[in-house]
């Protein structure tokens, strides 16, 4: 169950983002880019990344930039959503204190030295604070779009909307 120390930190952050219309995971790459000053990539995940454990949505951090990696094959609403994910890490000041001992060369291929690298978030579960904290944020991100008039584009995006109880 959610506190209600976490949701209304979670509710204050998105408060001061603008999800000015249309409000997409990729205008808020934007925002985000600008206001932290650094370019922001998003990328599919490797192809070959499909195994057990592997991440469905990555952030990597540079000193340069941040890139988003995020699974292609899924539902373009679910695409949408990790994207948020891993923005709402970046909304939320997440960090971890060491990189994890084998950093996958396949997410890095040309994109990043590991020398370079300042964090990186793999999203494989919700177990953490922090992923608790990132998907409530994504989810009232996107709970915030909806009710200011963003509506998804195609039919399955409009149903599931409907499931998870977002009005149309």
């Amino acid at each position: 169950m959610i506190g209600k120390r976490l949701r209304n930190r979670c509710q204050a952050l998105v408060e001061a983002v603008d999800v000015s219309q249309p409000f997409t995971a990729r205008s808020l790459c934007g925002i985000l880019a600008e206001q932290r000053g650094r370019r922001l990539y998003v990328h599919p995940l490797p192809r070959d990344m499909n195994d057990e454990g592997t991440p469905c949505g990555v952030w990597l951090a540079t000193d340069v930039a941040d890139h988003i990696f995020f699974e292609e094959h899924t539902s373009p609403f679910h695409q949408e959503h990790i994207i948020m994910h891993e923005l709402a890490h970046m909304i939320c000041g997440h960090t971890i204190a060491d990189l994890p001992a084998e950093l996958d060369a396949r997410i890095l291929d040309d994109t990043a030295d590991p020398q370079e690298i300042q964090q990186i978030l793999l999203r494989t579960s919700y177990s953490t604070d922090q992923e608790q904290e990132a998907e409530l944020v994504a989810t009232l991100l996107l709970e915030k779009s909806a009710r200011l008039g963003n509506k998804p584009g195609n039919a399955q995006e409009l149903r599931l909307s409907s499931a998870l109880g977002i009005k149309q």
